[in-house]
């Protein structure tokens, strides 16, 4: 476990390291320091009203050129020393706390203080995930002040980076991390990791119930290679290569076939798709190649026929002006001129027609090729789009899906690799009463996939801390949450008592369900922080 104090003499920390010094035993006289420490404190005052200008010059001042976001061989170094754990990864920051704990399949991988939004600025509260990682952020909001190692969570500017954190609220929003627990939680998180922001401390719980939902595993198929027939494409046998190990372990099981789980079977899907995707955007390339060889031929055939009958026209012509002067001829020398001139034009009428019949057969034959080979071309191009379309629904497929039940809406919502895939209505009892707000993260498979491991984190409903919460200065106690009176708090498992998922929904989370998922249940409705390329986000507040 890495742990991180608050006040750790470190160069990323110079407000606390200047207040170390200044509180440090030392020979100063006792009228003076009474005045030091007023004088500290009345500057880390200060720290929180500053306005958006000062705000950024203090973070660059106090960050400094020398922690500009910049490649440092140091935290190369330690990026990779750090090495991603197995399995997704869930960060809870509790605000009041002013503390980030890190968890992973094998528990707790690390701890940090760190320092959330100030009055004003309040860091908001919820369930989120890592939707984009950059080393060397600056911001784009407060004068390009340094973020290094950002992660960020909501597209409207939160996001957890390395910062300053002198032991209180001092942000504008941002969760801001020590340098060195910036580096190592870089290292630890993959995009999409859960983040949860807690007005209260609140630790993960393991959380068993009937009514979580479990993967459906399926026998593999017996198919192999090598009796899948002619009628396979090469490109596709390769696709097969996942059922096709499955198949020979169920050949080599004395208890009968392997199971596959969601997982295995979306990559096994994945590589089918893609293959058949490549062998039809390929074919589709040749049957444009085609068509464009037959539209150039077709074409050849209309101006060679055009051509010709034009030459035709042009014989008749000659014939007809040759009969007209062996008419109007008056003497015998005239009239053999006309027959011999009408004779050379019926030669080359004849040969103009047997050039103008010849070209209009070619070209009654191009052109219905040329036309054939179009329709072909745009048959393997609607082909090939529709198989790319199914590759990247496959490529999805293998991405954890996440789920959120709404009490606000009544309605249940999949997504997966950022996209809606599923909406459906659920019936949850006791409408009335508040559930709070409940994330569940599948952590691993066990039981041989037949179920899985779950870890949740449990927000109370209704406003538990004080509006005043974000501004507290430091060496300040928040105060203590309201009692709660009435109807008990809900936990992770009795929540799930009170939701009814339809038994299509349920079937259609099963087929999908693997390590990484999530679940939301919440009071609240989607979040306006919820759109593109974001996964589910539920602010309570």
């Amino acid at each position: 476990m890495i742990a991180y104090n608050v006040c750790q003499p470190s160069p990323e920390n110079a407000a606390c390291r200047s207040v170390e010094v200044v509180l440090a035993p030392s020979p100063v006289k006792r009228g003076l320091l009474p005045f030091l420490c007023v004088l500290t404190a009345a500057v880390s005052g200060l720290a929180v009203a500053l306005p958006e200008a000062a705000y950024a010059q203090s973070e660059r001042r106090l960050y400094g050129k020398r922690y500009a976001p910049k490649r440092t061989a140091a935290a190369e170094k330690r990026e990779k020393a750090v090495k991603p754990p197995p399995g997704p990864v869930l960060a809870v920051v509790s605000i009041g706390r002013q503390r980030v704990s890190v968890y992973g399949s094998t528990g707790l991988l690390g701890q940090s203080a760190v320092s959330t939004g100030q009055a004003g600025h309040r860091t908001p509260t919820g369930v989120f995930s890592v939707i984009q990682k950059n080393r060397w952020h600056r911001s784009n909001i407060y004068s390009g002040a340094p973020m290094p190692y950002m992660q960020r969570i909501t597209w409207s500017g939160v996001a957890l980076h390395a910062g300053v954190v002198p032991g209180y609220p001092a942000s504008h929003g941002c969760i801001r991390l020590p340098h060195n627990f910036a580096v190592d939680f870089w290292s630890m998180t993959k995009i999409g990791a859960r983040v949860v922001v807690a007005p209260d401390e609140v630790q993960p719980v393991e959380v068993a119930h009937t009514r979580l939902p479990v993967p459906t595993l399926t026998p593999a198929p017996t198919t192999t290679a090598e009796n899948a027939g002619d009628a396979q494409p090469k490109a596709a046998l390769v696709a097969l290569s996942l059922n096709q190990k499955a198949a020979e372990a169920n050949d080599a099981s004395p208890i009968g076939p392997r199971l596959l789980n969601p997982m295995e079977r979306a990559k096994a899907a994945k590589a089918f798709t893609a293959a058949d995707a490549t062998a039809k955007a390929k074919a589709a390339k040749l049957a444009v190649e085609l068509s464009a060889q037959k539209a150039a031929e077709a074409n050849k055939a209309i101006l060679a026929l055009r051509n010709a009958e034009m030459a035709l026209a042009a014989a008749r012509s000659k014939l007809d002006a040759a009969i007209a002067l062996q008419d109007a001829a008056k003497t015998p020398e005239a009239v053999e001129r006309a027959k011999s001139a009408a004779a050379a034009a019926e030669a080359k009428l004849a040969e103009a027609t047997k050039v103008a019949e010849e070209a209009r057969t070619v070209e009654s034959i191009k052109t219905p090729e040329a036309f054939a080979a179009a329709r072909e071309a745009w048959e393997a191009e609607s082909a090939s789009t529709a198989a790319a379309a199914a590759a990247k629904v496959a490529d999805r497929g293998t991405e954890p899906i996440s789920i959120f039940i709404s009490k606000k809406t009544g309605r249940l919502y999949v997504r997966q690799a950022w996209a809606p895939i599923h909406e459906a209505p659920v019936t949850i009892r006791d409408d009335e009463a508040p559930i709070g707000t409940h994330l569940y993260l599948a952590m691993e498979p066990i039981e041989d996939g037949k179920t899985m491991r779950w870890l949740s984190v449990s927000m109370p409903s209704g406003p538990t801390v004080p509006e005043s919460r974000g501004g507290l200065r430091r060496g300040e106690r928040p105060p203590a949450p309201p009692v709660q009176t009435g109807r008990p708090q809900e936990t992770a498992a009795s929540v799930l008592d009170r939701v009814e998922i339809p038994e299509e929904t349920r079937k259609f989370i099963s087929d999908r369900l693997w390590t990484g998922a999530s679940l939301i249940l919440s009071d609240q409705g989607i979040s306006h922080e919820t759109g593109v390329y974001t996964d589910f986000i539920v602010l309570t507040r």
